[in-house]
């Protein structure tokens, strides 16, 4: 430990301005660092408002929310038959796909298991509360098509947004199913 303290005086009776000048920065930076202030702001982002579903007939919808086109689907189309049972993924052709828009998801269940063709018109609007806004794409229209002696089938039709950027909230959601 004496051997420590002799060396140390000896090197502050030497001339080393750099080794004195880099101990002072490395204090000054850790003193910086310890007493800065971190300001933390929080933003509220909205996001889907709602889903408003007017159904007339046999159609139980569910909103699955919105996620990103990450590969182009092989086939859309503008009608889907339901399955006998279980789930079965439908792409709207009312808008192109493209990789990076944003993407909607509403899973439409046939409680009745008829044979019935059921129309769904989906209205999609931002950028005001309910029931105003800008059509954000045009009115999608998909027919959907029981199946006899289904257990509750299901579809869930994506459709594109149109767009890879900012939505303006809220985005609002209308569904009318016959």
């Amino acid at each position: 430990m004496s051997s420590f303290r002799i060396r140390l005086s000896r090197l502050t009776t030497q001339k080393v301005p750099a080794l004195s000048l880099v101990l002072v920065a490395v204090v000054g930076m850790a003193v910086g660092v310890f007493a800065a202030t971190i300001t933390v702001t929080t933003t509220s982002f909205g996001g889907e408002q709602g889903l408003l579903h007017n159904s007339t007939g046999v159609l139980t919808i569910v909103d699955n929310g919105l996620s990103v086109v990450s590969n182009v689907p092989g086939t859309t189309n503008v009608t889907s038959n339901f399955l006998t049972s279980g789930n079965k993924s439908a792409f709207s052709s009312a808008q192109a796909f493209v990789v990076g828009h944003w993407v909607e998801a509403l899973q439409v269940t046939d409680t009745s298991g008829d044979t019935v063709s059921h129309a769904v018109k989906i209205t999609i609007n931002s950028g005001a509360t309910a029931p105003s806004g800008t059509a954000l794409i045009p009115q999608v229209t998909y027919t959907m098509v029981g199946v006899t002696g289904s257990t509750t089938p299901s579809i869930t039709l994506y459709i594109d947004l149109g767009t890879a950027g900012p939505i303006t909230a809220p985005l609002n959601i209308y569904v009318n199913s016959n």
